[in-house]
C-alpha cells in the first residue's frame, strides 16, 4: 500500500484539482495551481509508462501536459475547458490500471 501512495499520490491529487475546476471558481490562481499539478502528473504518468515500455501511454499523458501547460497556456471556451478537464481526470483514473506500480526489491540479509 506505501508503494501505490509513494507512486500514485500526485495523481490523486491532480484529479482532485479538474474535478474541482468543474465547480464555477472565478479564482485565476485556483487554475494557475491546477495546471502546474496536472502537468507534474502527467510527466510523472509519462515517466512511470516509458519506464514499462508502455510508448502510447507516454504519448497521452505528454499530449495531457502539453494541453493543461502553465508557460503557454491554451485559451478554450468554458465548456470545452471542462470536458478536458473530465477526460484528464478519466485517464488519470486509467493509470491506476495501466501502469504496474514498481515492485521494490528488499536486500538479503
Amino acid at each position: 500500500m506505501n508503494t501505490w501512495i509513494r507512486d500514485n499520490w500526485l495523481k490523486v491529487v491532480a484529479i482532485l484539482f479538474v474535478l474541482g475546476a468543474l465547480a464555477p471558481i472565478p479564482y485565476y490562481a485556483y487554475y494557475q495551481l491546477m495546471n502546474w499539478i496536472v502537468v507534474g502528473a502527467a510527466l510523472m504518468t509519462a515517466w512511470q509508462a516509458y519506464r514499462q515500455n508502455s510508448i502510447g501511454i507516454v504519448w497521452v499523458f505528454a499530449l495531457v501536459a502539453v494541453v493543461f501547460n502553465p508557460v503557454a497556456p491554451l485559451y478554450l471556451h468554458t465548456d470545452i475547458w471542462r470536458i478536458v478537464d473530465i477526460v484528464a481526470a478519466v485517464l488519470f483514473m486509467l493509470s491506476f490500471f495501466l501502469i504496474r506500480p514498481r515492485v521494490l526489491v528488499r536486500p538479503r540479509i
